[in-house]
């Protein structure tokens, strides 16, 4: 892209030039006279370029402005959802967090990359930013089309004790997919809740992920559950993110 765009101001500079010293008729009038049909071009050139410009700037306009009705929706929906949370289960407020992951691929792989994420009605950046299938919480939830619980933080502490030898013996769906190194970089949340969302086939599209220092019986309950699900509903409705929205939240 870079490349497409630097060979088109090449070429617009170029017929620019042209048209310029056609206009003062250097070197000569005659020199000019002989090239109509190499004037004609370059006007034709220039125009273009101011017109694609100005298409351009105007699509780029009608694409932030959805970019930011759909990120407004994003958070209007998860900081509902950290509302029902805080009031259904008395979580302190600002220990929760939501995020959003959509399954999406590039070249030949598919992988779940987050959407957004919020924390107390802010933006929250903490988590990671994509999750191979079956790998980590949301990954595991994603490919078992099940809700996930777990105490997380007790659950790497005891596993950082056993230490690397012990956890790469573990079945890789004991150890949720992860490395050793992916383990120990993990996000040191109390606990963590992971629920699939789903296409209108059926099939999972995404994933939702709660954290907060809440109990395994109780993130992983059918309260919890149904909170989820009408967030996922919320996210449902608000469709995939516009045109222009991985561009600008790509890591």
């Amino acid at each position: 892209m870079n490349i497409l765009r630097l060979v088109r101001a090449v070429i617009t500079a170029a017929a620019g030039a042209v048209v310029m010293l056609a206009q003062l008729n250097l070197p000569s009038k005659e020199f000019w006279a002989a090239q109509e049909l190499v004037q004609w071009v370059s006007v034709a050139l220039v125009a273009f370029s101011v017109f694609y410009d100005a298409a351009v700037a105007v699509t780029n306009a009608i694409h932030d402005a959805e970019v930011r009705k759909y990120e407004d929706g994003l958070r209007q929906a998860m900081s509902a959802t950290i509302g029902r949370i805080v009031e259904d289960f008395d979580a302190p407020w600002d220990k929760v967090a939501v995020y959003y992951y959509l399954a999406r691929r590039v070249s030949y792989f598919r992988h779940l990359a987050r959407v957004d994420g919020v924390r107390a009605g802010i933006a929250a950046a903490e988590m990671e930013h994509r999750f191979r299938l079956g790998v980590g919480i949301v990954g595991v939830a994603f490919l078992e089309r099940d809700i996930v619980a777990l105490e997380w933080r007790d659950f790497a502490r005891a596993a950082n004790i056993k230490g690397p030898q012990a956890w790469e013996r573990r079945p890789a769906r004991q150890r949720y997919g992860l490395t050793w190194g992916q383990l120990r970089r993990s996000p040191p949340e109390d606990g963590m809740v992971a629920s699939p969302t789903y296409g209108p086939d059926g099939k999972p599209v995404g994933c939702i992920l709660v954290c907060s220092p809440l109990k395994r019986a109780t993130l992983g309950s059918d309260a919890m559950r149904q909170i989820l699900d009408q967030c996922a509903a919320t996210l449902d409705r608000l469709g995939p993110p516009p045109k222009g929205w991985w561009r600008r939240h790509e890591r």
